[in-house]
């Protein structure tokens, strides 16, 4: 089984923003996502963490791919481990989450990796393995 792991694009500081979960994504951080899209499997359905920098990354996937995307609390910062991974994982899906929550995932899978805002890794579940990371310099 498949998965892709998607760190939300380049977004505005919270102080500009005025709170953590209203921060929205820069213009830079659009075009990362939509170059590193570009470079991805198309995924079977997309599921999004509920803040605002996710949500407007994964509208940007959703229109790239043409599949519908879902907003899970699960993906939530700090809501995101191994252990709610395991609960939520569909094959083939796209994850749009957030760092540190990303690659402390990674690493409960072996696969240890930097994610970058806008990047992605593809990742083999069975057995787990880092198939591909798409940070957004890697991609044209």
């Amino acid at each position: 089984m498949q998965v892709i792991l998607f760190r939300h694009g380049k977004a505005v500081s919270k102080e500009v923003a005025g709170s953590d979960e209203e921060r929205w994504l820069t213009e830079e951080g659009k075009e990362d996502v939509k170059r590193v899209a570009k470079c991805l499997p198309k995924p079977t359905k997309i599921y999004s963490s509920p803040l605002k920098r996710a949500r407007e990354t994964a509208e940007i996937l959703s229109k790239t791919f043409g599949v519908e995307y879902e907003v899970l609390e699960e993906l939530a910062p700090k809501r995101l481990n191994l252990e709610t991974f395991s609960k939520i994982v569909k094959p083939g899906a796209l994850y749009v989450a957030h760092n540190p929550d990303l690659e402390e995932l990674l690493r409960g899978l072996g696969c240890s990796a930097e994610l970058k805002a806008g990047g992605a890794a593809v990742v083999s579940l069975a057995p787990p393995k880092l198939l591909a990371l798409l940070n957004p310099q890697f991609c044209p």
